[in-house]
């Protein structure tokens, strides 16, 4: 049971979806199921997500928030605008890195996270732990790692299509899509499905059904997608994007060398016509997906945000 100030996540106006943003959410979910009065905090006055569905309470920064005592503020590692106008203010703030490839965007001019004032750092994957011990030679940097929901992710009767998020790679995946068209005469007219600017149900709904997911996953802190596939029984082909090497296995997808779009397009045919055969491989790698999806459930990171907080809560701040 929580207790003291609020625990306030700060968060982008996302009109998007965005995995950052439903990390986030989910964080405050947990943290609310365990009597810790969190929220989330957004700019704009009234905003809430179209695309996720979440009783999760919120603020806004333009409806007149304002400070309690014993607050502490959680900003995200790439927005500026927190950073910035929480620099001077006397309350205890966390960084939460979900990736790196942003990390820098707010700390120009040789700047660094104490300049902000920045009481403690946490992040979403080993790999932006082991990032922030490089960058920032930070060691205690605890790791709350992702979760999925598994009740909403999970497999339904499967269809021959592939499916794919086209705003990863657009130049690449069409290259990999029309070199799939040649290779492939066979399967050359398989449906290909896009995700796109979609509510999770729908996400879960276009996965479940997906014999296939195609992951143009690049410079992920840790990579929702792929991973959300996997627990809906999709075989997963492409490639892990550096974050997803957390669950990405030889043996619960077909993953491709970073920059290999040739081979990837051949291991995409290759894996279309071992499905439609229904080859012992699949389905053992399916059951291995299946398997890694589950030490990545919503109950996990549940454990580590609890620990973590109940921690710092009970500690000096």
């Amino acid at each position: 049971m929580g207790q003291g100030g609020r625990i306030l996540y700060m968060s982008h106006d996302s009109a998007a979806p965005s995995g950052g943003t439903k990390v986030i959410y989910s964080h405050v979910s947990h943290l609310v199921a365990h009597g810790f009065p969190a929220s989330v905090v957004h700019n704009q006055a009234d905003f809430r997500l179209s695309w996720l569905r979440s009783s999760v309470p919120t603020l806004h920064i333009e409806k007149g928030f304002e400070l309690l005592p014993g607050d502490i503020v959680v900003i995200p590692e790439d927005h500026r605008a927190a950073l910035e106008a929480f620099r001077t203010v006397d309350v205890t703030k966390y960084v939460f890195c979900q990736s790196y490839i942003y990390v820098f965007h707010p700390l120009q001019d040789g700047r660094a996270w104490e300049d902000f004032d920045i009481a403690g750092v946490f992040c979403s994957s080993e790999a932006v732990r082991d990032f922030i011990h490089l960058a920032f030679n930070r060691r205690d940097v605890p790791v709350i790692h992702n979760g999925i929901p598994l009740d909403v992710f999970k497999p339904a009767e499967k269809r021959l299509q592939i499916a794919y998020m086209p705003r990863k790679r657009p130049a690449e995946l069409e290259f990999i899509k029309s070199l799939f068209g040649r290779l492939d005469k066979r399967h050359r007219e398989a449906p290909w499905v896009p995700i796109d600017n979609a509510d999770e149900t729908t996400v879960a709904k276009v996965l479940g059904e997906s014999a296939i997911f195609l992951s143009m996953s690049l410079y992920e802190g840790f990579g929702l997608p792929p991973l959300e596939a996997m627990a809906c029984g999709c075989i997963v082909v492409g490639f892990h994007g550096h974050g997803g090497r957390e669950y990405a296995r030889p043996t619960n997808g077909f993953w491709c060398e970073e920059g290999e779009l040739i081979e990837c397009a051949r291991t995409l045919a290759r894996v279309v016509s071992l499905v439609d055969d229904d080859e012992e491989t699949i389905r053992h790698v399916r059951e291995e997906a299946l398997k890694t999806s589950r030490e990545f459930g919503a109950g996990r990171q549940e454990g580590e945000l609890i620990e973590f907080w109940e921690k710092v809560r009970g500690g000096s701040g």
